[in-house]
């Protein structure tokens, strides 16, 4: 009966150890800033699977508890995109919307210049940050697809 009593005290020893080693892990990292992604989408006519890309980033951010700042660059989109993104923006203040405005002619998944150029524009603008990576992602390009966390 004490060997049963004695091995009762070290599973309820060990439940405490590892409530409170979460705790203070907790704690240690309560203070440290968050990891934080900056995803550039370049949207062109995509008002079929806009609002599923963003809702899908918000739950990324959610299930991950990674800060994800999200910049929509609207490439002369002549259906509801834009609304559909400033409806989102509206929910969600993680997303930025910007105009490209001198883009009808050029097409941003041929070269990895423009992309440059674009992510240089931007950064110009103030809407993505030196210490940001931001990821550049062309909606119309399949293979910018896989850069997406899901």
């Amino acid at each position: 009966m004490a060997d049963l009593i004695a091995i009762f005290l070290l599973v309820i020893g060990c439940y405490a150890l590892a409530a409170a080693s979460v705790h203070v892990a907790y704690r240690l990292r309560r203070g440290k800033i968050r990891e934080s992604k900056h995803y550039v989408l370049v949207a062109h006519d995509q008002h079929m699977k806009m609002e599923m890309f963003l809702r899908q980033f918000s739950s990324y951010s959610r299930r991950m508890g990674t800060d994800v700042q999200l910049t929509v660059v609207d490439n002369d989109s002549a259906d509801q995109t834009a609304q559909i993104v400033d409806r989102l923006r509206r929910e969600n203040g993680n997303i930025t919307v910007f105009a490209d405005e001198g883009s009808k002619d050029r097409k941003r998944s041929q070269s990895g210049e423009d992309s440059a150029g674009l992510i240089w524009m931007l950064r110009n603008e103030g809407i993505v940050s030196k210490p940001d990576q931001a990821i550049l992602v062309d909606l119309q390009n399949p293979s910018d697809l896989s850069k997406m966390p899901f």
